[in-house]
């Protein structure tokens, strides 16, 4: 068994990454957890979108360093 160097590792999970993004544009696009055409909307389907953004929020957090990933801010010192 041929041993991955960590730039392949990277490149494999960045494609799977990109694919899942475009995979969640589509459901949003879509409306894949919205009601059918003759139903209404719910506090249930707005809950599920309020998850998804938080979700969402959390990678891109962590992905440019904000949020519970900002780093800590130091004092100054005088």
């Amino acid at each position: 068994m041929a041993t991955r160097t960590a730039l392949e590792a990277y490149m494999v999970d960045r494609a799977a990454a990109l694919a899942l993004i475009e995979r969640i544009h589509e459901a949003i696009e879509n409306h894949d957890d919205a009601p059918a055409p003759n139903e209404p909307f719910h506090w249930g389907h707005a809950g599920s979108m309020a998850q998804t953004r938080s979700d969402l929020q959390g990678i891109s957090d962590r992905l440019f360093a904000e949020g519970e990933y900002a780093p800590a801010e130091t004092p100054e010192a005088n």
